[in-house]
């Protein structure tokens, strides 16, 4: 008698393979995104890296053995004491084209969806850098404009647009000299002011201090790295009114690299670092400096122990 054989999968044997299914789905929902992440994470060092040698490439060619000054500074050749409303006084390109890399996203803060890092809807001094028009040639253009101060938003035509409906930005760099950032450090230390909110020009350590400087000898990039966010570390000082208008990206650029440089428990890790926030605990940290309590809260509400912007500081 001749038996009939059956084909197909029995019950157990579907069973099985939908939750061998189940699994790998759900290893994929879990761990896939945090590969995804660090792979964005490993090619954000890179072009950190790539951003930062092009920057040392300039301060050697350069004869004062400078780095390029940021937008909004006032001009690299202008003497201290001049002053001046002149457009041409200030440096109003990007410094990514000064580099010669202006448009190349693989060196853009790729987790980065607007110019604007904190949310908020518009551009800080520190945040606001001309995207321009690139042209069919495959070259860029950059209207002549007045240099931005947050309350002339009309007066830069579509150049603010542009940079809030960009998709990528480049990372955030504040070039600054050293000298004069040992004084703004001392000085808010001194005054245990450890987030920066006030300046006083007539004080001892920031008496005298003009812009701009002999030359820029250090520089920090900040990326909004994995939460989109640089958690106030580049908005506008609460200060900033007071501030000669001449002055204030300086003072700004101050105040950002002493946020972004800060440690003030001296264990050698940063205390805003997304980095060291994360592995290392810094953010949970809370100590006492001069005879005052402080805490490693980032200067933002926006989760104030959160993770924290990356941070690359020049050598």
């Amino acid at each position: 008698m001749n038996t009939v054989r059956r084909t197909g999968f029995t019950l157990i044997e579907l069973l099985t393979v939908i939750a061998i299914i189940a699994i790998l789905a759900a290893m994929v929902f879990t761990v896939g995104p945090g590969m995804i992440r660090r792979a964005k994470e490993r090619r954000l060092e890179s072009a950190l890296r790539q951003v930062s040698t092009a920057l040392l490439a300039y301060s050697t060619d350069n004869k004062r053995g400078t780095y390029p000054p940021a937008y909004g500074y006032v001009g690299d050749n202008q003497a201290p004491a001049q002053a001046t409303a002149d457009v041409a006084y200030f440096n109003l390109r990007p410094y990514m084209l000064l580099i010669n890399h202006h448009g190349e996203l693989g060196l853009y803060d790729e987790f980065s969806t607007s110019y604007d890092t904190n949310g908020d809807g518009s551009l800080s001094l520190l945040e606001f850098s001309p995207a321009g028009k690139k042209t069919p040639q495959g070259t860029w253009v950059f209207e002549t404009l007045p240099r931005y101060t947050e309350n002339n938003g009309a007066a830069m035509g579509e150049e603010p647009q542009r940079q809030l409906n960009a998709k990528q930005r480049p990372f955030i760099y504040v070039p600054v000299n050293k000298q004069q950032a040992k004084r703004t450090a001392k000085y808010w230390i001194n005054n245990k002011d450890f987030l920066a909110t006030t300046w006083n020009a007539a004080s001892a350590e920031l008496q005298g201090m003009t812009f701009p400087p002999v030359k820029y000898d250090a520089f920090v990039l900040i990326s909004v790295g994995s939460f989109n966010s640089t958690f106030g570390l580049v908005d506008d000082p609460p200060f900033l009114a007071s501030i000669p208008a001449r002055d204030a990206y300086h003072v700004a650029a101050l105040r950002t690299y002493f946020l972004a440089t800060r440690d003030l428990n001296a264990n050698g890790k940063l205390d805003f670092d997304y980095n060291t926030r994360t592995k290392e605990g810094e953010g949970a940290l809370t100590y006492t400096v001069n005879g005052a309590p402080c805490d490693n809260n980032l200067p933002s509400a926006q989760a104030p122990r959160g993770a924290g912007p990356w941070i690359y500081v020049s050598q």
